[in-house]
């Protein structure tokens, strides 16, 4: 996609004068160039990465400034309700928990699994604790972190045996803590994903259910309406979605070069970041119809909770950047 079509995709709002937007300070000088302060979920800068080793990270038409949140969603959703990020994936939860909470975020691309029947999240027995299955959870000590897909994950495995929240005694922790918990014996079971999965497993934890069964793996790049109403910055936004599509083609075309470079940054055993990237291989992607659907659906269940108010999820989303998987 040119540079000029990418402008296109503003219609006509974004020949509105910034100053009419209220974004006359968004541009970083006089010519028009941006920053991009993208969040990374995490404590290891895993996308810079990948960006320099697919060659994506030069000639770039606008500045990127990345950011790390360790404590995963929701703290990058804090961050941008505060104005200090402009664009990141998260999971699709914290999407939810934004827009109940009136963060101007939406998402404008979103990554889905190659196989419907991979997942990226798992909840995890300890070891000696006798769990096999999901039904086995009623009485114990289980884990996730509130407002995000793992909160989700627990609800809807107990949902599909007949048990609540209410029927397990539940501990608020983010997923880079409670592998340490479950290690220690202080919960018995814990909802996770990705490479804590993986290191979980590594030190004796079983798996009990993926994701698989009971919702469809979603990530979403979402971005601040400022931005995404920001001529400049959607132009930017706009390249930063091809870059990323990209990115994660060239990481599953070179994956045992990635495998070891991302071993070699974050420290860890390869057969932990193998059995990670190789789990549920995932494409960059438009916002469609399913997946609005998918969202609807977790929002509806959040609010049947009583944990937020009922929700419209089409105002999550803003598919106007869809064009750019077009070519």
């Amino acid at each position: 996609m040119t540079t000029a079509s990418r402008r296109t995709l503003l219609g006509a709002a974004a020949s509105a004068p910034l100053a009419a937007l209220g974004l006359a300070a968004c541009s970083d000088d006089a010519d028009g160039s941006v920053t991009l302060r993208i969040g990374e979920l995490g404590a290891t800068p895993v996308t810079q990465e990948l960006f320099k080793a697919a060659g994506l990270d030069q000639d770039l038409p606008y500045a990127i400034e990345w950011k790390q949140f360790v404590n995963a969603g929701p703290e990058y959703i804090e961050a941008a309700g505060a104005d200090a990020v402009d664009v990141g994936f998260t999971a699709d939860t914290p999407l939810i928990f934004a827009a109940s909470n009136g963060v101007k975020l939406k998402a404008i691309a979103a990554t889905t699994v190659d196989d419907p029947s991979t997942s990226f999240n798992a909840i995890l027995a300890g070891p000696g604790t006798g769990i096999s299955s999901v039904a086995d959870l009623k009485g114990r000590k289980v884990s996730f972190q509130e407002g995000t897909i793992t909160q989700y994950h627990v609800v809807k495995a107990l949902e599909s045996v007949g048990l609540s929240l209410d029927d397990v005694e539940t501990a608020n922790l983010p997923v880079v803590d409670a592998n340490t918990a479950l290690a220690n014996g202080e919960i018995d079971a814990v909802a996770t994903l990705g490479i804590y999965w993986s290191q979980a497993e590594l030190a004796g934890a079983t798996l009990v259910a993926t994701g698989a069964d009971y919702f469809p793996s979603i990530s979403l790049l979402s971005a601040r309406t400022e931005i995404i109403e920001d001529e400049a910055y959607a132009d930017a936004l706009a390249d930063y979605v091809e870059r990323y599509g990209k990115a994660q083609e060239w990481r599953y075309a070179n994956l045992d070069a990635w495998v070891e470079q991302y071993a070699a940054l974050t420290g860890l055993p390869i057969e932990v970041v193998e059995a990670t990237e190789t789990r549920a291989p995932v494409t960059l992607g438009p916002i469609t119809e399913e997946i609005r659907a998918s969202q609807q659906e977790q929002s509806d269940g959040y609010a049947a909770l009583g944990i937020i108010d009922e929700l419209d999820a089409a105002g999550q989303f803003d598919d106007r950047f869809n064009t750019v998987f077009e070519a």
